[in-house]
């Protein structure tokens, strides 16, 4: 039996029960304490409650002092009935039929506000959780950002960017931000995006209006950027690390390791496992004075002792169809006569036929030799060459990929996105149907329902449980901030009708009320369709998306 796989398999298996778990549980509490306010403020008002339940589909209840508590078997939050704060009705009626008298207009906005200021309490106090612990970046917040990369036929190419290119400021305001962050403001922006680039010595300007990236989420369909950023890696080296004790400073950023250069995070620990049995030369720039320096480290072996995190890599590159693609530097296959373009056909003299038969054969050699035979211009060729282990390895540095914001940094940077993104649509729809010359790049198809806040929450959570809590933080101020909007059947609907009805001294009529209420309940239920709709075609394997938009097979890498 392969324990180790078996092992694995367990591992696996416990980690989508529990993401499965948190996703659950969180998003009912999001619910959950949306209507316990409710709950709270109407028995402290003394309107009558006919029901609290936590979860759905009631599977017991009790009655006590007049309120039937129930617990549901769907653990989906749970919900609470308050007859007097329903305004659509001229006599609103308990439960068993008890005609109530109408609830006072305070009584009705405090209990129908609380539902959303609990959300927001709520989402305050994980959102400290978050402040202490931080949660993961795509890359660390940038001054300015580097082109690496940009498609010739792009309207950021078209007018005038180029590799090379350092950002400085984007529609005439300096920044710092993570990549997420600086993409978040081309998205959410109306009209054309003006950018002032450094290239050279010199200051240059240059405008364009966004296109839709065919290529980037493919189901949105928004304008995400044709270029690509150069990620600065910076080292902040522990305290008496090998790192520290070679003179790097914390925000020192990496330029190569053994004059190979680094895209990326996962790139440099590779490097660090698959050359530090050896010293590493690193070419670093000082956070000080952009100086350039040059420094040897010794990496340190990790504890392994079952063995079980080393890999072995005779340092081919692979498609899955076997033929060699690349050669790693100082790996075993560089000097044993493989080639690129190479397939391989055999193994120790068995045949192996895809990727995965061919790394498993070599894992279980170990770094024992053996013979390798290659298909090279319609010839059979063996080679004898072994397996280098990679064991996991460390310097002693941080890559500082975390943030760190407050609570309520967390809650206003959500308001500044979700005002901004009402903006973009309200352009969006309004070019669409001719009444202004303004474009932006939101529009409805870009929202998410609650399949689509789970999709996204699930994937957080098994990135990170950091991240996991930050997108519940997110999910409870959205929660708030939807139910606050003024329409008749939200909770923002009865706190604006009850201010009405103070102000004016006279409720408003039930019919115009109903009337409201079933407009904006029809409107309601269509865009939930369609934006559950838009979340189905997310789940959809990205494969399918490709096929639609480029039916050509793309070709695969793999590293044994």
């Amino acid at each position: 039996m392969d324990y180790e796989y078996l092992l694995n398999w367990v591992l696996d298996t416990l980690g989508v029960i529990g993401s499965v778990v948190f996703v659950v549980f969180f998003f009912g509490m999001c619910i959950f304490v949306h209507e316990l306010g409710h709950f709270l403020v109407a028995r402290w008002r003394g309107l009558h409650v006919d029901a609290f339940s936590i979860g759905f589909k009631k599977i017991w209840a009790k009655k006590i002092n007049g309120v039937e508590y129930r617990i549901g078997c769907l653990p989906l939050g749970g919900y609470v009935e308050l007859p007097q704060v329903d305004v659509a009705t001229e006599q609103p009626k308990a439960a068993d039929g008890t005609e109530l008298p109408p609830a006072k207009p305070l009584d009705r906005l405090l209990t129908a506000a609380a539902g959303p200021i609990c959300n927001i309490i709520f989402g305050l106090l994980l959102g400290c959780v978050v402040w202490i612990v931080g949660i993961p970046q795509d890359t660390p917040k940038m001054r300015s950002v580097e082109v690496a990369t940009i498609e010739e036929d792009s309207p950021e190419y078209r007018a005038g960017l180029r590799v090379g290119d350092r950002i400085t400021r984007i529609n005439g305001k300096s920044f710092h931000l993570a990549w997420k962050d600086f993409v978040v403001e081309i998205l959410t922006n109306i009209g054309e995006v003006e950018l002032e680039i450094e290239r050279k010595g010199e200051v240059r300007k240059i405008k364009y209006l966004p296109a839709v990236n065919p290529k980037m989420m493919a189901v949105e369909k928004t304008a995400y950027p044709f270029f690509t950023p150069r990620i600065p890696i910076e080292f902040h080296p522990e305290r008496n690390s090998v790192a520290e004790k070679a003179g790097i400073k914390p925000g020192d950023q990496l330029l190569a390791i053994n004059d190979m250069a680094c895209e990326h995070f996962i790139m440099v620990q590779n490097y660090i496992n698959y050359y530090g049995d050896k010293p590493l030369t690193l070419r670093m720039r000082r956070a000080e004075n952009n100086e350039e320096y040059t420094v040897t480290v010794q990496a340190v072996d990790l504890p392994d002792e079952l063995d079980f995190l080393t890999q072995y890599y005779t340092g081919v590159s692979l498609t899955p169809q076997l033929e060699i693609v690349g050669i790693f530097k100082d790996f075993p296959a560089q000097y044993s006569g493989l080639l690129p373009h190479d397939k391989i056909i055999k193994f120790d003299g068995k045949p192996v036929k895809v990727f995965q038969e061919f790394a498993d054969s070599v894992q279980a050699k170990k770094g024992e030799k053996f013979t390798v035979t290659v298909l090279r211009n319609g010839q059979e060729l063996t080679f004898e060459t072994h397996a280098k282990a990679v064991r996991p390895r460390s310097i002693g540095v941080k890559f500082m990929l975390r943030d760190y914001p407050n609570p309520f940094q967390q809650f206003t940077s959500l308001i500044e996105l979700t005002a901004k993104s009402l903006r973009s649509m309200a352009v969006r729809l309004g070019n669409t149907l001719g009444m202004t010359e303004k474009q932006s790049n939101i529009s409805a198809r870009n929202m998410s329902g609650p399949i689509g806040m789970a999709a996204v929450l699930y994937r957080s959570v098994q990135l990170s449980p950091a991240m996991g809590l930050y997108f519940v933080v997110i999910i409870s101020f959205a929660l708030a901030i939807f139910n606050l909007l003024p329409l008749p059947v939200l909770d923002g609907g009865h706190v604006f009708m009850s201010l009405i009805e103070m102000i004016f001294r006279r409720p408003i009529p039930v019919i115009a009320v109903k009337i409201l209420s079933y407009i904006f309940v029809a409107s309601l239920i269509l865009l939930m369709l369609y934006v559950t709709y838009m979340d189905v075609l997310r789940l959809l394997p990205e494969s399918v998306h490709k096929k639609i938009q480029d039916p050509a097979p793309s070709s695969e890498k793999a590293n044994p």
